[in-house]
């Protein structure tokens, strides 16, 4: 669903796969990407070439979808260069108008009070995030609110995450392949912390191990710290296995040592 964009190229003729030019109908030649395929595969995702902001494509969702938000591979339009797009979504709460496609809705009342709250975090974490400058952290270009939910633009790193490289090796690394990830992470938080901020979320999928090997430390937890704060159930907002034991009780005390327990269950 091409918007109205007046550039130098025929979006209808990329590929929201890989975001190159291509004129073959079907799957993509270059990566295999069929649009009608996906479609049915994330069917909360939005639509493949929805323009955000007036300047972004929406692609292919990267990865899968998780209880808070939706990944793409995006398209920068007046620079003509790939970006990574963050939706915020929380799936339990809210779910795609039937008419656009697009707007967010709640489910209830009580849900959209929720989902309200969280997109606070998620923005709080977006300005946080633009504030940063580390090379092991994701490089954020861009935040914005439409849809009636909010949007975070981030670099676009070729490679895999800590949890996927985990997955097809058979859970385990060798020790000194995981130390070249952990120990530039750990670099990380101490810039983190010597801001006097904290991730909140650290586990195998939210660290990325770009193509040349370089960890980027992904999705800070402001968006599931916020709505932890007014959720009944705060295990829907935890991830089990890598939240200490202060991230179980809404008064209890976090602080660089919550980030160092998620890094050592890591």
């Amino acid at each position: 669903m091409i918007d109205s964009f007046d550039g130098s190229f025929d979006t209808n003729q990329l590929c929201f796969g890989c975001f190159i030019e291509s004129e073959t109908p079907g799957p993509c030649p270059r990566c295999g990407y069929d649009r009608e395929e996906r479609a049915r595969e994330f069917p909360t995702a939005l639509s493949p070439g929805t323009v955000l902001a007036g300047k972004y494509l929406a692609g292919r969702v990267l990865g899968k979808p998780g209880g808070f938000g939706i990944a793409y591979l995006g398209y920068e339009l007046n620079l003509q260069a790939r970006v990574a797009i963050k939706e915020y979504m929380p799936r339990e709460l809210v779910t795609r108008d039937s008419g656009d496609g697009a707007t967010v809705v709640p489910h209830s009342g009580e849900d959209g009070d929720l989902f309200r709250y969280g997109l606070e975090g998620f923005l709080e974490e977006a300005r946080t995030l633009a504030k940063l400058d580390h090379r092991n952290i994701v490089e954020v270009r861009d935040y914005f609110e439409e849809n009636k939910t909010a949007y975070l633009v981030m670099k676009f790193y070729e490679g895999e995450s800590l949890g996927e490289r985990l997955s097809a090796r058979g859970g385990r690394l060798p020790a000194d392949e995981l130390l070249a990830v952990i120990a530039p992470v750990l670099d990380a938080l101490k810039y983190v912390h010597s801001k006097g901020l904290l991730h909140r979320d650290i586990k195998p999928a939210n660290i990325y191990v770009t193509e040349d090997g370089r960890p980027i430390l992904l999705d800070f937890g402001a968006a599931r710290q916020a709505m932890g704060e007014r959720s009944r159930s705060l295990s829907s907002v935890l991830s089990p296995g890598y939240a200490p034991f202060e991230q179980y009780h809404r008064r209890g005390n976090q602080g660089p040592w919550t980030d160092i327990y998620a890094i050592a269950a890591t």
